[in-house]
């Protein structure tokens, strides 16, 4: 039995092809979690919808609580209790699945928000000066993470793009800095061009995820 955190970020609520102006993201972790869902029936799944209820920046009062500054222990808990809540939900996870469109070269502001409330020293990363590499994360480096994104433009993965990818590459950092290893990713593009680029790009985006499916469960 797997556990799976399924993260949405699209700031469109509805889903591609069943809904109005729906969100491709959206689409490829509905997609994932009911073909997971076809061949294993046991899995449990927890949703942490981004896109719906952003988080807040981080600010003051929550650098305060979280560096043992703030007026009472009590006060600090308050500050830092959605942050524990999204730090538990990924040690409890075998399975990140994350789905982010790309805006403007990069990820959701929301989704950078939940990343500073997440990587934590002690909590997601420990800091050590007497190793040669002081960071070292402390997510099971066997947890799998899956990138499901959506891009209005095309080729950002290739060598001689006009423009350069920030969004998966940013993911991965933070990511791999708090302790995953092991990443796939699958994008859909060509949604500013629309049309038959568009509709083929979303079929060979939905192959790759029930083809990866697949893998993982054998």
């Amino acid at each position: 039995m797997a556990n799976i955190l399924k993260i949405d970020t699209s700031l469109r609520t509805g889903i591609s092809g069943t809904h109005p102006h729906g969100s491709l993201s959206r689409r490829l972790t509905e997609l994932f979690i009911d073909q997971w869902n076809e061949i294993d029936s046991s899995v449990q799944v927890k949703h942490r919808d981004l896109g719906r209820n952003p988080p807040p920046y981080i600010d003051e009062e929550w650098i305060i609580s979280e560096f043992g500054y703030a007026e009472s222990e009590e006060k600090a808990q308050q500050r830092l209790q959605l942050s524990n809540e999204f730090i538990e939900e990924l040690h409890w996870a075998d399975i990140i699945v994350l789905g982010v469109p790309m805006y403007n070269f990069g990820t959701p502001a929301h989704l950078k928000a939940y990343i500073d409330h997440i990587v934590r020293m002690n909590k997601t990363y420990s800091f050590d000066l007497s190793k040669e590499q002081p960071y070292s994360g402390l997510l099971d480096h066997q947890k799998t993470m899956i990138i499901l994104s959506a891009r209005g433009g095309h080729d950002f993965d290739s060598a001689d793009a006009p423009f350069p990818n920030h969004a998966e590459p940013a993911i991965k950092t933070a990511f791999n800095f708090i302790g995953i290893e092991k990443f796939h990713e699958i994008a859909i593009e060509y949604q500013e061009f629309g049309g038959e680029l568009l509709a083929q790009s979303i079929q060979a985006a939905e192959q790759k995820t029930i083809a990866l499916v697949q893998d993982l469960q054998h």
